[in-house]
């Protein structure tokens, strides 16, 4: 070995130059072939973990704790790594130091190099796993969808749901990515097995709304809505929840002045139906009140609001009967009698009371009762009805009244006596009839009542003037029928 300073060649085994005292190193000098295989290796380790920070996105700190610990470990094994040199000693190095030290040199060289390869290969393999247990695909995908990157953000969201790291907030970041690609019925697959897993979760059900909004489906929007009491969610979306048409009737049986309107508490349009089909957006606008003919009625009806969405419909069914005032009410019951009675009702008011006596149903234009009605000398019914001044009717009502008196002088003889007391007292008949049909009692007598018909028209005319006929006595009256109570006053032929 020769001294480095001064040129000296050393002894073997000693460690300071004899001539200038320099302290020599006993590390040998490194072989060309190793340094360049060490330097090629590390070149190799760089571009590793380069390459290694561009894939994951983010440098990795090399893990320096790890590598002195294998380093600390290889050496523990028998590497010897350069010791600081021992002072200057002049004792002569024994015969075994010596043997030691010729069988131990000639390796140093080989050792320190299989150490250092050791230590690179941990650190590729260090770095590698590690760089593989630290990556997050899900924060990876989520980076992707807030930079836009919708298509790579599936792409991974996809490799990782197939795989044991699947979760549900993985599979809703892949459909919020679906949903933004305009893809919503991939979007819903998802979301709808979500919802079978956690049903009624707010944030699946709010993404499945924004869903069926894009496609316009109000059905879908319409079911959500109904079936859901999450209270949050039906204020969101409370624009897209009709209220249902209000009836001014309930079901049931009215008569035809009733009038039945549809209401609605939102702007927006009713639409309806009268034959127990469901109303759609082409059925008919409700706009006035509903007046109904006599008969059954079933009345349907949806609310359409502004953003196009449909009520469930409300039906209800109504029987119309015709509006009927009060009957009127017989003062004198129907039946046989002796002696005549007038044919007396009760007052009507707001009404008039028509009749007839021929059997035909009565009318506005039939006889109007005023005034009692004599009692019919042979049989015959009669039949009332009220009717007011918007055509209202009551039910009709009938009676029948038969008159047996006791008398001396017939119909005949009594229509004969008016005629001849008239021309006595210089009255012409010639264009006159008088008939005899009725008859009245007062003050205890029984009266035969005769009317004069005017035959000076096609159809014989009551004139208005009226006769009575004792029935037993023949004697003849003029009689004033003027009284509504049918207090009638008799006045004699003068």
């Amino acid at each position: 070995m020769i001294c480095p300073k001064c040129g000296n060649e050393i002894s073997e085994g000693h460690l300071y130059c004899e001539v200038c005292g320099e302290e020599i190193q006993i590390v040998p000098d490194f072989d060309l072939q190793v340094e360049e295989s060490i330097h090629v290796t590390l070149s190799s380790v760089a571009g590793e973990v380069k390459s290694d920070a561009d894939m994951t996105g983010a440098t990795k700190e090399l893990p320096t704790e790890a590598i002195r610990q294998a380093v600390g470990d290889e050496t523990e094994e028998g590497i010897d790594l350069p010791k600081k040199p021992l002072p200057k000693q002049n004792k002569t190095p024994s015969k075994r130091e010596k043997t030691k030290e010729k069988s131990k040199n000639p390796l140093m060289p080989a050792l320190i190099g299989t150490g250092i390869v050791a230590v690179i290969v941990l650190i590729i393999f260090l770095i590698r796993f590690v760089g593989e247990e630290t990556r997050d695909p899900y924060a990876e995908a989520l980076q992707l969808y807030q930079t836009g990157n919708y298509a790579e953000a599936v792409a991974v969201l996809t490799e990782l749901n197939a795989g044991e790291e699947a979760s549900a907030e993985s599979e809703l970041l892949l459909a919020d990515c679906y949903f933004s690609q305009l893809k919503y019925d991939e979007c819903l697959a998802i979301l709808e097995k979500e919802n079978k897993n956690k049903p009624n979760d707010r944030t699946i059900l709010k993404r499945m709304m924004e869903c069926y909004i894009a496609q316009d489906n109000k059905t879908a929007i319409h079911d959500l809505l109904s079936q859901t009491e999450d209270q949050e969610l039906l204020s969101k979306y409370a624009d897209y929840i009709p209220p249902t048409v209000l009836f001014s009737l309930e079901s049931g049986t009215y008569t035809d002045d009733e009038q039945l309107s549809l209401v609605c508490e939102k702007e927006g349009k009713i639409h309806y139906t009268l034959d127990g089909s469901t109303p759609t957006k082409d059925s008919p606008v409700y706009a006035s009140p509903f007046i109904f003919d006599v008969g059954e009625h079933t009345v349907t009806a949806v609310f359409e609001n502004e953003k196009g969405m449909i009520s469930d419909p409300v039906s209800n069914t109504y029987v119309i009967e015709k509006k009927m005032l009060d009957d009127p009410v017989l003062l004198t019951q129907g039946g046989n009698y002796t002696d005549p009675e007038l044919i007396r009702l009760e007052k009507y008011e707001g009404a008039v009371l028509y009749y007839t006596d021929d059997g035909e149903e009565p009318t506005d234009s039939s006889n109007v009762y005023i005034q009692p009605i004599p009692m019919p000398i042979r049989e015959k019914t009669y039949k009332f009805i009220a009717i007011d001044s918007a055509g209202v009717t009551s039910q009709v009502i009938e009676a029948t009244y038969s008159l047996t008196m006791a008398t001396l002088v017939d119909v005949t003889m009594a229509e004969n006596a008016v005629q001849l007391f008239l021309k006595i007292g210089g009255k012409g008949v010639k264009q006159s009839e008088y008939k005899c049909s009725s008859a009245f009692r007062i003050n205890g007598k029984n009266y035969y009542l005769v009317e004069e018909y005017s035959l000076q028209t096609a159809e014989k005319v009551k004139t208005g003037r009226v006769y009575a006929v004792d029935v037993l006595t023949g004697e003849t009256y003029k009689v004033d029928m003027s009284s509504p109570e049918g207090d009638y006053k008799l006045t004699p032929f003068q």
